[in-house]
């Protein structure tokens, strides 16, 4: 058994420090937020934010659940609107990501390295500098306030894009032209033979991809207002709270909103962390 210097030992205690330091930063504003959301009424959570309540007010997520709305939309309703918008950005976003990858990496024609290079000028923009134009061209499609509008999230370029074409160009052309020797075709090849092969690391981009999707509240703000999710739902209740001062039901909402995602990841922590393991041994 090899044994560790004292260098190595240092290291060892301040990654593990660092690590120590950096959990207590991510659980403390959950704890905050569960513990605030246990108070008996705003009025108790502003005389004294951080301390524990003497009588746990539990009831406050029952009144989440019925009385957080918008545009006459229930708590229900936006957990629905969540999942939809979630899935759908998140299917049509990660299918036409991984068909450009595939035609880009394994295919070669002229066009093949500008459509990479604009690729990259694409993720370049910032997002504030297209939003204007992009949200009139959704208004003049008529994809606001519409489920169409998950269509126009099938771009196929963006950081998933990079990703899996990097996983294409690593994947050895022997596979594909087995097949095409075998007499399959090009559809039969990417479906039969390339999809399977990268649907581990896919699938860990799905499960991000998701819950960055149900995290976001600007995009169903601008583009699905009469359908909000549940991020925009608590965004706008957070904002009438300024009138009502009502802390302790909008705490009780975060944390509801956030079991979908906390169970999702700990369903496929195996899977994200394998990958993004095989990731960093491949680079």
């Amino acid at each position: 058994m090899l044994k560790t210097t004292k260098g190595e030992k240092a290291v060892y205690i301040a990654v593990f420090v660092i690590f120590v330091l950096y959990s207590i930063y991510i659980i403390l504003p959950l704890a905050f937020c569960f513990n605030g959301s246990l108070k008996a009424s705003g009025a108790e959570f502003m005389k004294n934010m951080v301390s524990i309540p003497k009588k746990p007010k539990f009831e406050n997520y029952v009144t989440a659940l019925n009385t957080l709305e918008l545009n006459k939309n229930s708590f229900l309703d936006m957990t629905v609107n969540s999942l939809l918008f979630a899935g759908g950005t998140t299917f049509f976003g990660i299918m036409s990501s991984t068909f450009l990858a595939y035609a880009i990496s394994k295919y070669d024609f002229k066009l093949k390295g500008f459509l990479y290079s604009l690729a990259l000028f694409v993720m370049i923009i910032p997002i504030y500098g297209s939003m204007p134009a992009s949200y009139r061209l959704m208004k003049q499609l008529n994809f606001t306030n519409s489920w169409l509008y998950l269509l126009s999230t099938a771009g196929g370029f963006g950081f998933n894009f990079i990703v899996i074409h990097s996983f294409f160009e690593g994947v050895s052309r022997e596979y594909s032209e087995a097949a095409f020797i075998d007499g399959a075709g090009h559809f039969r090849v990417f479906f039969q033979i390339m999809l399977p092969m990268a649907m581990p690391s896919i699938t860990a981009i799905v499960i991000t991809a998701f819950i960055g999707s149900w995290n976001d509240y600007m995009t169903p703000l601008l583009y699905l207002g009469k359908m909000p999710t549940l991020s925009s739902g608590l965004w706008a209740y957070n904002e009438r709270m300024k009138y009502t001062a009502n802390q302790p039901v909008y705490f009780a909402g975060v944390l509801i909103s956030l079991v979908p995602i906390v169970v999702l990841f700990l369903a496929f922590q195996n899977t994200i962390m394998q990958k993004v393991y095989a990731g960093g041994l491949k680079g």
